[in-house]
C-alpha cells in the first residue's frame, strides 16, 4: 500500500511536474484540458519562467517552483511569477507565437512529439486537441489575445508543502486583483516498496467568479439576463434574431460573443461586430457593442474589402456613433442608447453587408 512521503527534494518534484505537465489538475481551475505547453524554461526578459501552458479554452498559465522550504523561497516564487507576466502583458497574439511558442516548439526542451516542429498556435492546438471545432479556434485565439492584452494571467506555484503565512499570501493576491488568478498546488509523493507515485492538489485557489465577472462561455440567455435596461435589452434581443436571420454567426466567448461573417474564399468567418455587456470590457478592450472590422484579417479575402468599406462608411453615418478604441480595430463604437434608436437601421446595414459579399462572391 502506497504512503505519502517526503519527497527527496522540491527539485525532483519539479523535474516530475515538468515531465508530467497533466499532473496539473486543471479541472479543480474549472478549465478544459488537456494542457497544451508552449514553454519550459522560456527565457523572458526577466528570466526563465518554469512552465508555460495554455488551456483549450485559451487561459494562460504561468507555472513556478517552489524549490526550497522557507517562506523567503515563497516570495521569491511569486516575485518572479509577477516579473514574468509584466514580460508577456500587452504581447501580440503574433509576437507571443513568434517569440515564446514557436520557439518552444522547435527546441530540443520540447518533448512532446505531437508539438515538435508546429510552426504555429494553430497547428499545435489542433494536435492537442484533436477534435477541437472551427468554431473554436477563433474563441481560443480571441481569449489568449484578451489574455495578453490584460494580464489577467494565472499564475500557479507548485510546492511539497504551504504553510499558513504563504497560503494566507496567496488569499490576499487573489481578494485584492480580481483580474489575475493564483493558485497553490502542493505535488505529493507516495511510495512502497521500490513503487513510487505523485498526486496534485489545489491547496487553494480564487473564488467563483462573481455575476459581473467571467465564469466562462456565455450564452444568448445568461447574457440578455445581465442587460438590467429593458429597452437596451429588447434592442439587443432584435439584433441576435436578426443576425441568425441573416446566417451570421453568434459563438459566446467568456464576456460576449463576436458576429462574424463567411466569406467565399476563407477559411474562418471574418468578425464584423463585437457584443459587450453593459460595464464590461471585452475582447482587445472593446465595449458595448462595436460595428468593424479587423483590417489585417480582411486583406486575407481582399475581393470582399470594398464591402466591408462601404459597411464601415454606412455605420459611420449613424448618429451618435464613436471610433472604436483601441484603433486596431476599423470601427465604430455605439453605446446602449444609440443601438436602441438606431437598432433597425444596424440590422438594415449588416443585411447589404450579407448581401454584397454573397452577390460579389
Amino acid at each position: 500500500m502506497l504512503t505519502e512521503i517526503l519527497a527527496d527534494n522540491e527539485a525532483q518534484l519539479q523535474e516530475i511536474m515538468k515531465e508530467k505537465p497533466d499532473l496539473l489538475p486543471v479541472d479543480e481551475f474549472e478549465m478544459s484540458g488537456p494542457l497544451m505547453v508552449v514553454g519550459r524554461e522560456t527565457t523572458l526578459p526577466s528570466g526563465a519562467v518554469d512552465l508555460l501552458s495554455v488551456a483549450r479554452s485559451g487561459e494562460l498559465l504561468l507555472i513556478e517552483f517552489k524549490t526550497g522550504p522557507q517562506n523567503s523561497d515563497f516570495r521569491h516564487v511569486l516575485a518572479q511569477l509577477l516579473d514574468y507576466g509584466s514580460d508577456l502583458w500587452r504581447m501580440s497574439y503574433e509576437e507571443f507565437e513568434s517569440t515564446v511558442a514557436n520557439r518552444y516548439f522547435s527546441s530540443d526542451r520540447c518533448d512532446d512529439d505531437r508539438l515538435q516542429g508546429k510552426a504555429s498556435l494553430n497547428e499545435a492546438a489542433r494536435a492537442i486537441w484533436t477534435d477541437l471545432s472551427e468554431e473554436e479556434m477563433p474563441l481560443f485565439r480571441e481569449r489568449l489575445t484578451e489574455q495578453l492584452n490584460t494580464g489577467a494571467f494565472h499564475y500557479v506555484v507548485v510546492a511539497q508543502r504551504f504553510t499558513p503565512t504563504m497560503e494566507r499570501t496567496i488569499e490576499y493576491l487573489n481578494a485584492i486583483t480580481p483580474a489575475a488568478r493564483f493558485y497553490a498546488v502542493e505535488l505529493v509523493r507516495f511510495a512502497a516498496e521500490g513503487l513510487s507515485a505523485f498526486e496534485a492538489r489545489t491547496v487553494l485557489k480564487p473564488e467563483l467568479w462573481s455575476s459581473g465577472s467571467r465564469q466562462g462561455p456565455l450564452n444568448e440567455g445568461r447574457f440578455l439576463e445581465q442587460i438590467e435596461d429593458d429597452a437596451y435589452c429588447e434592442a439587443l434581443q432584435e439584433l441576435l434574431e436578426a443576425c441568425r436571420g441573416l446566417g451570421l454567426r453568434l459563438p459566446w466567448g467568456a464576456a460576449g460573443t463576436s458576429i462574424r461573417l463567411q466569406i467565399p474564399g476563407r477559411s474562418q468567418p471574418l468578425s464584423i461586430a463585437w457584443l459587450f455587456p453593459p460595464g464590461v470590457s471585452g475582447w482587445m478592450g472593446l465595449i458595448d457593442l462595436t460595428l468593424g472590422f479587423d483590417a489585417g484579417s480582411a486583406q486575407e479575402t481582399p475581393a470582399a474589402v470594398p464591402a466591408l468599406e462601404d459597411y464601415l462608411t454606412k455605420v459611420a453615418a449613424l448618429p451618435g456613433v464613436e471610433t472604436a478604441k483601441p484603433d486596431w480595430a476599423s470601427g465604430y463604437h455605439l453605446n446602449p442608447d444609440t443601438v436602441v434608436r438606431h437598432r433597425h437601421q444596424i440590422a438594415d446595414i449588416l443585411a447589404g453587408l450579407v448581401q454584397r459579399v454573397s452577390e460579389e462572391a
